[in-house]
Formats: structure tokens, C-alpha cells, sequence
């Protein structure tokens, strides 16, 4: 598997999305913090039809942040071509975010008529501050669309079976005012199943899945869990005009 894309995704004009995985060029999926070393990147960009000027990338910090780019932002608009947050939505074509997960949720939120996208990073510490129902409801406040509009990817990443947490994580969710009863299994903590239902709180319902584990499927991707501490898979989506 040289990467995972939605084949329902595929279907939509004009839009283009892949989940990296291991067994992607590692020089493609390896971990950056900026935007150096993108050159190496280009085989896989020019397959996509991606200039390396037109992505978007994210500092991320497990925060709650979602920040929004018009069609007329500059998409590396920090000194360093990377902005501060863990989402980001663009307005416009051209422009393609990417999201480096190695277990935490990779998260697009698409409005396929539109031409926009939101692109997030969810741990659990995100999770827990909802930032996929911020991103949804700041998406559908920026573009004046229903819940029903918005169609959810949701990558590979590690699942319930694997995700093992310690007593304050579910103790920070309870305080939270997660229905822990619904999204931990004792120690085991659904990410997945936290972040739909943060979405259809919202009315969100057109949620796809990806289904795979990747501590589960560590030969297939990176999982920090079992011990990939600085490789990052990529998550990549937007328009193309």
C-alpha cells in the first residue's frame, strides 16, 4: 500500500486527497516542521497535479485551533511557512493543507460544491477540546452551508482495539462533559467515536471511515505507539482549479 485515498472522494471534481503511509517514499511522508526540504516531495506533488508553493502547513501543538484562509490569503503566510494550529480551512482552489498523524485522527471536512476544506489534527487532547465540531461549525459559518452539506473523512489511525490510556485522560474528558460511558471501554479510549459524535451533534451525518488501526497496521503505517517517534504520515487534500 503506497497510500490510502476514499474512492467517494475520488468521484468529486476537481478535488484531490491522499493519506500517506510507510510504504510511501519516506521522503515524501517523512516528518517537517517547515516547508524545507519540499523539493524532495516533488514526484509525489507532480502525481497530484501539487505545486510545493501550494500547500499549507500546520504547526501543530494539539490545540483546538482552526484557522481560515480565503481565496486571497498567501498559503505559507508565516516566517517560517508554517501556521500555528491543528486545522485549517481553505476558501479557495489551489490550496492544500497537510496534516502529520502517526495514530491521532487525520480529519477532512469537505464541501464538494463549494471547493473547500477542512483539514485537522486530532489527539487526544484536541479531541477532548472538540476541535472537529469547531472546525465543522467555523466551515459552515464561513461558507453559510447546512450540516448536510459537509462530507467527513476520517484516515487511519489508532482505534479503541489499541488505544490504551491512563486515569487522567479519562478524568479530563468527564470534566469535559464527554459521555465517557459512550467513547472510553475501560482504559480504552475511541477517538474515532469521540470525534462523530462531536460531528453529529451538529447534524453532521455523511461520515466516512477509513476503518484501519495503525498500531494495528504498523507495518503498513507509522504509529508512535509502537515506536515511530519522528516519522509522520501526510495527509494532503484540497482543489485543484
Amino acid at each position: 500500500m503506497s497510500g490510502f485515498a476514499f474512492e467517494e472522494l475520488e468521484k468529486i471534481d476537481h478535488f484531490v486527497h491522499l493519506f500517506t503511509s510507510r510504504r510511501t517514499d519516506s521522503k515524501l511522508a517523512n516528518n517537517r516542521q517547515s516547508i524545507k526540504g519540499t523539493s524532495q516531495r516533488q514526484p509525489l506533488l507532480e502525481s497530484l497535479g501539487i505545486e510545493s508553493k501550494q500547500l499549507v502547513f500546520l504547526r501543530q501543538a494539539h490545540s483546538a485551533r482552526v484557522l481560515s484562509l480565503d481565496r486571497h490569503s498567501p498559503v505559507n503566510s508565516s516566517s517560517q511557512g508554517v501556521v500555528p494550529a491543528d486545522g485549517v480551512i481553505t476558501m479557495g482552489p489551489n490550496q492544500f493543507p497537510v496534516v502529520r498523524t502517526a495514530d491521532c485522527l487525520p480529519i477532512l471536512i469537505i464541501i464538494p460544491n463549494r471547493g473547500q476544506v477542512c483539514a485537522l489534527h486530532a489527539g487526544w487532547r484536541g479531541t477532548r477540546d472538540r476541535i472537529t465540531g469547531k472546525g465543522a461549525k467555523q466551515l459552515m459559518e464561513l461558507s453559510k452551508v447546512k450540516p448536510q452539506e459537509l462530507l467527513v473523512a476520517i484516515g487511519p489511525s489508532i482505534r479503541r482495539c489499541c488505544y490504551q490510556v491512563g486515569p487522567e485522560v479519562l478524568d479530563q474528558y468527564t470534566r469535559a462533559g464527554h459521555d465517557v460511558d459512550r467513547v472510553f471501554a475501560g482504559n480504552h479510549l475511541d477517538l474515532v467515536g469521540a470525534n462523530i459524535r462531536q460531528l453529529h451533534e451538529l447534524g453532521v451525518d455523511r461520515v466516512l471511515d477509513s476503518g484501519v488501526c495503525t498500531l494495528c497496521h504498523s507495518d503498513l503505517f507509522y504509529s508512535y505507539r509502537s515506536g515511530d517517534q519522528a516519522e509522520r504520515m501526510w495527509t494532503l487534500a484540497g482543489f485543484r482549479r
